[in-house]
């Protein structure tokens, strides 16, 4: 079991900006990091897949990045999921 614990706010200075995730968004990236399908995301909070899958592609915009393995690089890089 991995620990979690994801900032609401970031800076990144790459793009000189403050974003945001929602809680939801942040649970959705440690279950992104552990190998979770959007099925599975869906399944796991009791929510559609399609829904999941909006979450994860929020993610990778508010994070400036094109893929769930670079999501998940960035979240261990900044500490987010040991």
């Amino acid at each position: 079991m991995h620990h979690f614990d994801c900032a609401a706010w970031f800076y990144n200075p790459l793009v000189t900006e403050v974003t945001s995730l929602t809680p939801r968004e942040c649970f959705v990236l440690r279950l992104v990091c552990e190998g979770f399908t959007n099925r599975e995301i869906g399944e796991e909070m009791f929510i559609a897949e399609t829904t999941a899958r909006g979450h994860v592609n929020s993610i990778l915009r508010k994070l400036h990045v094109r893929n769930r393995a670079a999501a998940a690089a960035e979240g261990i890089r900044r500490r987010w999921v040991a």
